[in-house]
C-alpha cells in the first residue's frame, strides 16, 4: 500500500507546480518583455524629422544645412495648405530665409516669424500682400532682407522699410511704389542692395537715394529718366548699376564721368544711348561688365572701349557689328571671359 501512496502524492505535487505562474512551459506566453521594449523603439524611429515634415506639405521646398532647416519656401503651397505649413514653420527655429505667398500672410504671421530666432530674410510675392498686411512687419526689426515683389505695396505701406533699421538688401520689384519711397528708407543706415525694377518710379524726386550707403542699384523697365542721374552719381561707393530699358541718355550719362567705384554698368535696350556715352563709359575704369546690347551706339565706336583694361565680360549685341570686327573687339581685352555680339 506504501508505493501506490507515494505514487498519488508525487502527481498531486506535480499538478499544483504546473499551475504557478511563471513555472512549466505555460507561464512563457504570459509576459513577453523583448517585443515590448522593440515596439517602443521602433515608434520613435518612426517619428519623421523636420525635413520630412516639410516634405509631406505639397508644394513645399526647403534647404538643410546639416539636418537643420535653414530656408523654406511656400510659393508653390496651394491655400488649402497654409495653415499646415505655417504651424510647421513655428517649429522650423533653424530657418534663416522664407519665401512666402501674400496670399498666405494674415492675422498672427508676424507673430509666428517673430518666434524663429534665426530668421533674417523674408520674401513675399504677390498682389494679395497690400499695405496694410506691409505695415505688420514693423514686428520684425531683426530682418536684414526684405522683397515685395508684384505685391499691391505703395509708398505708404513701402514706409515701414523705415522701422527696419538692420536692413541690407531691399527689393520692391514690380510693386507700385514711387520715388516718394525714397523719402521712407533713406535714412536706413546698411543698406547696400536696392531693386526698384518695375515699379513707378521716374527721377522726378531722386534726392534721398544719394544718402543711402549702396553698392547695387537697380532700375531696369521704369521710367527713369534724365533727372535722376545726378543724385545716382553722388551715391559714395556704388559699384553695380542697372538701367535697362530706362529712358537716360546720353547727356545725363554725364553725372557719373569719373564714377571709379563702378564695376558693372548696365545700359541694355536704352533708346537713347549712343555713341555720345562712350567718353563717359571709358572714364570708368573698373568696369568688369558692360552691357550696350540693343542700344543705339554705332558699332565703329566699340573699339574706343579698349582703354577698359579690367572688362570681364561685355555685351554688343544687336549694333549691327559684322563678325570679323567683333573679333577683332574682343582680342583687345585681355581679361575678357564673355563676349556677345
Amino acid at each position: 500500500m506504501q508505493p501506490f501512496k507515494l505514487s498519488i502524492a508525487l502527481a498531486l505535487a506535480m499538478a499544483t507546480l504546473a499551475v504557478l505562474p511563471g513555472c512549466g512551459s505555460r507561464a512563457v506566453p504570459e509576459a513577453d518583455p523583448v517585443e515590448s521594449s522593440t515596439t517602443s523603439v521602433d515608434a520613435n524611429a518612426s517619428s519623421p524629422t523636420l525635413a520630412e515634415a516639410w516634405n509631406e506639405i505639397p508644394g513645399a521646398k526647403t534647404k538643410q544645412r546639416g539636418d537643420a532647416v535653414v530656408v523654406v519656401d511656400l510659393r508653390e503651397v496651394s491655400e488649402g495648405d497654409y495653415d499646415a505649413a505655417k504651424k510647421l514653420l513655428s517649429r522650423s527655429n533653424d530657418v534663416a530665409e522664407l519665401f512666402m505667398p501674400g496670399a498666405a500672410w494674415g492675422d498672427g504671421t508676424v507673430l509666428r516669424l517673430a518666434a524663429l530666432p534665426k530668421l533674417r530674410r523674408v520674401r513675399v510675392y504677390g498682389k494679395e500682400f497690400d499695405d496694410a498686411k506691409a505695415k505688420t512687419m514693423s514686428g520684425l526689426p531683426a530682418l536684414v532682407a526684405v522683397t515685395f515683389q508684384d505685391t499691391s505695396v505703395t509708398d505708404e505701406g513701402a514706409a515701414v522699410l523705415a522701422e527696419l533699421n538692420e536692413l541690407v538688401d531691399v527689393s520692391l520689384m514690380n510693386s507700385p511704389v514711387t520715388d516718394q519711397v525714397l523719402e521712407s528708407i533713406s535714412t536706413l543706415p546698411k543698406l547696400n542692395k536696392l531693386k526698384l525694377r518695375g515699379t513707378k518710379i521716374t527721377g522726378e524726386a531722386f534726392g534721398p537715394i544719394a544718402k543711402l550707403p549702396l553698392v547695387d542699384l537697380e532700375l531696369a523697365e521704369t521710367d527713369f529718366g534724365p533727372a535722376g542721374m545726378q543724385a545716382i552719381s553722388e551715391i559714395e561707393g556704388l559699384q553695380k548699376l542697372n538701367l535697362w530699358l530706362t529712358k537716360v541718355d546720353d547727356e545725363s550719362m554725364k553725372a557719373i564721368e569719373g564714377k571709379t567705384s563702378l564695376t558693372v554698368l548696365n545700359l541694355d535696350n536704352c533708346p537713347f544711348i549712343t555713341e555720345g556715352s562712350i567718353p563717359v563709359i571709358t572714364s570708368l575704369p573698373k568696369l568688369t561688365l558692360l552691357h550696350l546690347g540693343k542700344s543705339k551706339v554705332a558699332p565703329e565706336a566699340l573699339p574706343e572701349l579698349k582703354v577698359l583694361r579690367e572688362m570681364q565680360t561685355l555685351f554688343v549685341n544687336d549694333l549691327g557689328l559684322e563678325e570679323d570686327k567683333a573679333m577683332e573687339l574682343k582680342a583687345m581685352f585681355p581679361k575678357l571671359e564673355r563676349f556677345v555680339y
